[in-house]
């Protein structure tokens, strides 16, 4: 297989999917919240693609979507009582013209914050 050939594969490869970033702040110096439980703050971001600046292409860059993922989240980190406090989606049509008005790139993200479960035996 030549390397030009190569080359196309991984690129579909790598194209094929968005990617996402979760981050997730725990430590608080022994802060709680409002309520006197631990907080814990979570966040997800996902990079995709839209076809003709509007139509889903890779990856599902809706914010419902993503807040789907990130309460799934806080389920199995037996979190409760989420409060999402931003979330944000950027299309960048502008970026590289015609080519961004034909695949055009977008960054949504969604943080939130939500009361700890109980401790997890074992750690």
């Amino acid at each position: 297989m030549s390397y030009l050939r190569l080359s196309f594969v991984f690129l579909f490869l790598c194209l094929g999917q968005s990617c996402v970033f979760h981050s997730h702040a725990t430590e608080w110096n022994g802060r709680v919240g409002p309520d006197g439980k631990p907080v814990k703050l979570t966040s997800t971001t996902k990079v995709g693609l839209k076809f003709l600046v509007a139509l889903p292409f890779l990856g599902n860059m809706e914010i419902g979507g993503l807040v789907d993922d990130i309460t799934r989240s806080v389920k199995e980190d037996g979190g409760d009582k989420v409060r999402v406090f931003q979330a944000a989606s950027e299309n960048y049509w502008y970026g590289f013209p015609p080519f961004t008005w034909i695949l055009t790139p977008v960054i949504s993200t969604v943080a939130a914050e939500y009361e700890a479960g109980p401790p997890k035996t074992g750690q």
